[in-house]
């Protein structure tokens, strides 16, 4: 009884496990089941809902072709920097920085150029601020001194009135020294300092750099006019005259100079006293004056005096002879008429015209006596 009991129980369980198995297969299809039909469903919704269009289709292989040539340049860009050369990176890194460093002290040196030039600067200014100052003291101290010599300018005038209407009272002649006349050469090297005592005044005669202008200035016209080309006709002195009298020498404060042809052969000139612009006996007595400083110049070794004296002008040629003898410097003097002028030659060896035939019979030469031109 209890071994039937036994059996009965082990086909009771197998039965158990059968229906639980079943039951898990069954609940496993069940599940395909719905699965399948979930899949269905969704391929179904995404076939109905799907919108692609060529244009989509198109722009996607744009893309795609797009993605594929930037693949490549990296692969490209991969490869050259598998070749990268480091040592040559460095030594362009190296000379960079020693441009860098380079600018940098440029930057520097422009930077305190700059700075002195800003001191620089502000020195001007205070040097400009202060002259500014001084102008305007030196203006002031103008004034004063103006009004003082107008105040004197009126006293003169009040005093020269006064003077005029006195009455002049006559009384002897000043003396004048004159010495005797000791006529002789001047001295061996000397140069002349030519003197013009007209309208009672003194004319200094700065003869030398008139004749090298007239001579420089009247070749100027023979090369330039072409004057010289025929040797047999020599220099043509028509042509050279009418040019020649038209030369102005403006730079003298004497003398006028006027330009002429003697004799058709020779240029010359004439040096007329300007009226009024010597010095007359008061500025010869005054050591500061003008004439008073250019007579000064005169070297006593190097230079003597040669007075022409008109005969309106024997005063001033005493006070100038005076003056002379002060500085010891030697003197002559020639007396002249009262329409008399002073004349010179051109000198350069200028002879206009044919040349003049040599003569078969000179004359012997004989060394000339040295004129007495200092007494």
């Amino acid at each position: 009884m209890k071994t039937r009991k036994r059996d009965d129980d082990e086909d009771g369980g197998l039965d158990s496990l059968l229906d639980t198995m079943t039951n898990v297969v069954g609940i496993l299809v069940l599940v395909l089941i719905v699965t399948q039909l979930g899949v269905s469903d969704a391929l179904t919704e995404i076939k109905a809902n799907s919108n692609v269009t060529q244009e989509d289709l198109n722009a996607a292989k744009q893309q795609l072709a797009s993605l594929a040539q930037e693949k490549q340049q990296l692969a490209e860009q991969a490869s050259s920097m598998v070749s990268f050369d480091i040592e040559a990176e460095r030594e362009r890194l190296r000379r960079l920085k020693e441009t860098l460093d380079a600018r940098k002290k440029l930057l520097a040196d422009e930077s305190k150029q700059a700075n002195e030039f800003s001191l620089a600067l502000q020195h001007d200014r205070e040097t400009a601020a202060k002259n500014k100052k001084e102008i305007e003291e030196t203006q002031e101290k103008r004034k004063e001194l103006q009004t003082e010599l107008e105040k004197s300018l009126d006293r003169r005038a009040e005093l020269q009135a006064l003077l005029d209407k006195t009455p002049r009272r006559s009384g002897p002649a000043p003396e004048k020294v004159v010495t005797i006349p000791n006529p002789r050469p001047a001295p061996e090297g000397a140069r002349q300092v030519i003197l013009v005592c007209a309208e009672n005044r003194l004319y200094p005669l700065n003869l030398d750099e008139i004749r090298q202008d007239a001579e420089l200035r009247s070749k100027q016209i023979i090369t330039r006019q072409r004057l010289n080309l025929d040797p047999a006709k020599g220099i043509d002195p028509e042509k050279f005259e009418t040019l020649y009298t038209k030369l102005r020498y403006p730079a003298d404060d004497f003398f006028e100079v006027e330009y002429y042809v003697a004799d058709k052969r020779w240029p010359r000139m004439k040096l007329i006293p300007k009226a009024g612009r010597g010095a007359a006996e008061t500025e010869l007595r005054r050591p500061q004056s003008r004439i008073r400083k250019l007579l000064a110049q005169l070297d006593p070794q190097k230079f003597y005096a040669r007075f022409y004296v008109l005969p309106d002008s024997f005063d001033v040629y005493l006070t100038a002879r005076q003056v002379m003898a002060e500085q010891n410097v030697l003197a002559g003097w020639e007396p002249e008429s009262q329409n008399w002028i002073y004349t010179a030659g051109v000198g350069g060896g200028i002879e206009l015209g044919p040349p003049r035939p040599p003569n078969p019979n000179p004359p012997p030469a004989t060394p000339a006596k040295p004129a007495n031109v200092i007494d």
